[in-house]
């Protein structure tokens, strides 16, 4: 994230403090532009996750569980994903649209409130992904909007429909060996990542580069691969820049593939999704408070996750 998004971040929590502290209900959601008292009549809801400044790859995966509830529900639903998730929520079934109805044909918007920008002036309800965690992220949505909504239980999509049989020879990837994926990289919160819990990683994974029954795989973006200036004392293919999001839930599909190393970024959210381990340094948060709480709260997806070990 640049470092202007990050000032934009801080008007937007000032502004939650004060400017919209009227549309505030608690624990984490604001409401613009219609009654709390409305929101059972609700039925056509637009989900607005375009956003490549605000939206990463595993802020669509928090959202994913609560979309695809409201549609199980009987709910019209439309979405607006960034380009790089379209894929991945078109093949779920998730009614993602590229150009929306008119915003005001819609009874109500759903969306991060760093969005608050774009839709403010329309019935709203936004939601600050990061405010007063008690239960994981996708509890914790699931938890909130049920109270608002009349949704279905939440029925967990098979991810292995993305998987296929020939997804390690189209990356010339070994059939001999188990694959351990390593990502040093993390767009949000970037500026917490040190050096010395890069050095935590790299030393961790020599583990499995350093065992003959193991090859490691780097896997993040092409920018990834160039901005990185850590020297590497053992062997690793290197997928940086060559796979879409659809390409990696086929890989972590493949029974070959075991382990994610790194930070708590999106890959790690794959491997909980597909039920498979990950080794994690968790990069923090300014304040020990809501570092202790998104270490608690954010790195599993949901109650019953037990997939995330962290290093930290």
């Amino acid at each position: 994230m640049k470092l202007y998004s990050y000032a934009k971040k801080i008007i937007h929590i000032l502004s939650t403090k004060f400017l919209y502290r009227d549309n505030f209900i608690k624990p984490n959601l604001y409401l613009f532009n219609i009654k709390q008292t409305d929101i059972p009549r609700v039925k056509c809801i637009f989900f607005e996750l375009d956003s490549d400044e605000y939206m990463h790859l595993g802020d669509h995966l928090f959202f994913l569980p609560l979309i695809k509830s409201f549609i199980d529900s009987g709910y019209e639903v439309d979405v607006r994903t960034t380009k790089a998730m379209h894929d991945l929520f078109k093949m779920l079934n998730l009614n993602v649209v590229e150009a929306p109805k008119p915003l005001d044909a819609y009874d109500l918007i759903i969306s991060r409130f760093e969005l608050i920008q774009r839709i403010k002036n329309y019935k709203s309800l936004l939601l600050d992904v990061s405010k007063n965690l008690t239960q994981p992220i996708c509890d914790q949505m699931l938890a909130e909007f049920g109270k608002y909504f009349k949704l279905k239980a939440y029925i967990k999509p098979d991810f292995m429909i993305f998987y296929n049989k020939d997804i390690l020879k189209k990356f010339n990837l070994p059939t001999d060996k188990k694959l351990v994926f390593f990502n040093l990289y993390c767009d949000a919160s970037s500026y917490l990542i040190t050096q010395a819990k890069k050095n935590q990683l790299i030393n961790f994974v020599k583990e499995y580069a350093n065992n003959p029954n193991y090859a490691v795989v780097f896997v993040g973006g092409k920018s990834d691969k160039e901005k990185d200036k850590n020297l590497y004392d053992f062997n690793f293919i290197d997928l940086r820049g060559k796979t879409t999001v659809i390409d990696i839930f086929a890989l972590v599909g493949a029974s070959s593939v075991e382990y994610y190393i790194g930070f708590d970024a999106f890959i790690m959210h794959v491997f909980s999704l597909l039920n498979k381990r990950s080794f994690v340094v968790f990069r923090g948060r300014l304040t020990k408070q809501q570092d202790n709480m998104l270490r608690k709260y954010h790195v599993n997806l949901f109650n019953e996750d037990h997939t995330v070990t962290l290093l930290n």
